[in-house]
């Protein structure tokens, strides 16, 4: 007996009959796929969110280990620019070629600002007209007495400075880590970095200005430069002059302990003071150079500068160094000028009456502008409560009468020295520089017996020190300046002889060009 499935026809046509069949099973397949892909696609995913988890806890369990190990293994220090120690570290990465690593420099035209260049040529051609100076950008690691350094500059900071030009500029930072557990090597490297400075600062006098504004507790001392040393015996003065000014300083740099046991504060002021070009200038810079110290020199008479901006350039001076103010007479007015300026207020009906200077600004009788810096804020600088130890402090006038009395006494200007028109020994001493035995060897040979120096007529002089007496003797005593003095001789700086014969008729120009500025004065 044969049962026949109501729902097949004849053979071949059950498909035919029913085609929904066919594609309800079709579906089924397609489902089925989905549904192993969606299976395969979850289980996937699954995976991958377990690995980007392991992933992301190895790496925030490095950064832990890492900051760890810094902590515990390593020390940091920051270098902010502005402090010496800043120039001491740029110094120090470019001796030991840490620079050659750098992709970024900075160029300028070579000039006497310190940059810390470092040379990037081979090429003996190469003049070196401009400076290289790396940025140190992106970190650094090196080798230093067998310790890793890693160093880098960051200019993340938010303090800064205008420029001369008006415009921003970020103080930056020198970051330097090592890699040690030796606390005293961070100490070594401070102090090697010092060494240097010193070292490769011996042929120079380093001075420091403040030339511009600035904004926050650093970068007060903004331009930087650097001059051949000069030497002393070049400072022509008066026998004694000179040595007794380096002895003292050099006494007031080496006595620190017997101030502090004394109770004494260790401060020592000193100021030259005489007429215009007689080496009051010179010879701070040659002293500076003899002891090996850095010059801060400061213009009270600059717009920008006031009692709080010269306290704050006065404390970030560091100690063993030179504070300079040049013409001091001229920052502001003594008491007798102060007085003499409200008597004119009054009878001009008050500031407005008086000539203005640029614009506006108040000035002195006379005609010379006000410094917003007060007396009373620059004795508070020198001896007051705000002022600074284990400097010493210069000032230069022209006319030591002006001065407020009250600055002038002992324990503000400890040492005072005082300048004068060229002597006959000073212009013999000078005649005798401008022209050496060293460069001119042929009057190195001694005098005829009729060009003997009258002073030692039976000694053996020589044709140079001839010339030099016969042009001290031209030279009337206390007319003339060193500076004028000079100024004739580089005229004549190949032909002694020539200097020698002009002398006479120079002084007597210089005598009737003299009265003629008298008459016209009168």
């Amino acid at each position: 007996m044969t049962f026949n499935n109501p729902f097949d026809g004849p053979q071949g046509q059950g498909d035919a009959q029913f085609p929904w069949i066919t594609s309800f099973m079709g579906l089924s397949s397609v489902f089925a796929a989905l549904g192993m892909i969606s299976q395969a696609y979850l289980g996937s995913s699954i995976k991958l969110l377990i690995l980007g988890s392991v992933v992301e806890t190895g790496r925030r369990l490095c950064q832990w280990l890492i900051v760890r190990f810094r902590f515990q293994y390593s020390m940091t220090a920051q270098f902010d620019e502005g402090d010496p120690a800043y120039e001491w570290m740029v110094l120090f990465l470019t001796q030991e070629n840490v620079w050659r690593r750098s992709r970024e420099f900075v160029v300028n035209a070579t000039n006497s600002r310190r940059k810390w260049s470092v040379k990037t040529w081979v090429d003996p051609t190469v003049k070196g007209n401009a400076e290289y100076v790396p940025t140190y950008q992106l970190p650094q690691l090196f080798r230093w007495r067998g310790h890793w350094l890693e160093i880098k500059r960051s200019k993340d900071g938010t303090e800064g400075r205008f420029t001369s030009s008006g415009t921003y500029q970020p103080i930056s930072s020198i970051i330097v880590t090592i890699y040690t557990l030796d606390m005293n090597l961070l100490s070594e490297l401070v102090e090697d970095a010092r060494s240097r400075y010193v070292e490769v600062n011996r042929p120079n006098v380093v001075i420091h200005l403040a030339d511009s504004p600035h904004y926050g507790p650093a970068m007060t001392w903004n331009n930087v430069k650097h001059k051949v040393r000069r030497p002393l015996s070049s400072i022509i003065l008066q026998e004694g002059v000179v040595d007794a000014l380096v002895r003292d300083a050099q006494e007031f740099i080496s006595t620190e302990d017997w101030y502090v046991e004394a109770g004494i504060p260790h401060r020592r002021g000193y100021l030259l003071y005489g007429p215009p070009g007689t080496g009051k200038t010179s010879t701070i810079y040659a002293l500076a150079g003899a002891l090996n110290l850095e010059i801060y020199s400061l213009s009270l008479a600059s717009s920008f500068v006031d009692d709080s901006f010269l306290q704050r350039a006065a404390s970030a001076i560091p100690k063993n160094a030179l504070f300079l103010i040049e013409d001091i007479d001229c920052a502001f007015a003594s008491r007798d000028d102060e007085d003499e300026l409200e008597d004119l207020m009054a009878v001009y009906g008050g500031a407005g009456g008086v000539r203005p200077f640029g614009g506006g600004e108040m000035v002195r009788p006379g005609g010379r502008p006000r410094s917003l810096v007060t007396l009373s804020g620059l004795l508070n600088v020198i001896d007051g409560v705000g002022s600074e130890e284990g400097k010493l402090f210069f000032a230069t006038t022209n006319y030591i009468d002006r001065l407020d009395p009250a600055l002038l006494r002992p324990g503000r200007i400890d040492h005072k020295v005082a300048y004068d028109l060229a002597t006959a020994d000073q212009a013999n001493a000078l005649f005798l520089r401008f022209f050496p035995e060293s460069r001119f060897p042929h009057l190195a040979l001694p005098a005829s017996s009729h060009e003997k120096d009258d002073t030692h007529p039976d000694s053996e002089v020589s044709t140079i020190q001839t010339l030099a007496a016969a042009f001290s003797a031209a030279i009337p005593a206390g007319e003339f300046s060193t500076a004028e003095l000079q100024c004739y001789l580089q005229a004549h700086k190949t032909t002694p002889a020539a200097a020698v014969e002009g002398a006479r008729a120079w002084v007597e120009g210089g005598a009737a060009r003299g009265a003629a500025g008298a008459r016209g004065a009168g």
